[in-house]
């Protein structure tokens, strides 16, 4: 069984990947919190297609490693061996990541769908001073994510009665 479920999000995978190359953009709900505060589980992206080349540092982009997705911030570029790579970080994370190649990267985050809201990705100063704030306290992000999930289903309509 946990073969076919991975063979489900590979065909998932595929098909974003498919239609972002198509289209130019596509939408993916995020389900992780290393980018908390700037991205929430349950929060809608859409990606635009763009080159590293086009990209800047703290903006929010799209890459596939090792066969996952990963949004996080660019914090720079490095010049190697094997050309232009990106270094990223998750705001809520302590260390960058590896860095990656161009073929790597998918897009850039363009907006957040978040409920009816929709937000554009921007380092503010409140996400920068929340997200050191959760760098340095994994129990300030596990109460946090547990308020949002309270207040989710507090404001969620009740189905019983929506129909």
């Amino acid at each position: 069984m946990e073969a076919l479920a991975d063979t489900r999000g590979d065909l998932k995978q595929d098909l974003f990947i498919e239609v972002l190359h198509f289209f130019g953009e596509a939408r993916l709900a995020v389900n992780g919190a290393s980018m908390l505060p700037a991205l929430w589980p349950g929060d809608t992206l859409t990606v635009e297609r763009q080159s590293l080349e086009n990209i800047l540092p703290g903006e929010i982009v799209l890459c596939i490693r090792e066969g996952r997705f990963t949004a996080h911030r660019m914090t720079g570029k490095i010049q190697n061996r094997q050309g232009t790579q990106a270094v990223t970080q998750g705001d809520c994370l302590r260390r960058t990541d590896p860095p990656f190649s161009a073929h790597e990267l998918l897009g850039r985050v363009r907006s957040i769908q978040r409920g009816h809201r929709t937000i554009l990705p921007r380092m503010t100063l409140r996400i920068r001073i929340a997200a050191c704030i959760l760098r340095r306290s994994e129990l300030c992000a596990r109460v946090l994510l547990r308020l949002a999930t309270l207040r989710r289903k507090l404001h969620a309509p009740d189905t019983i009665w929506a129909n």
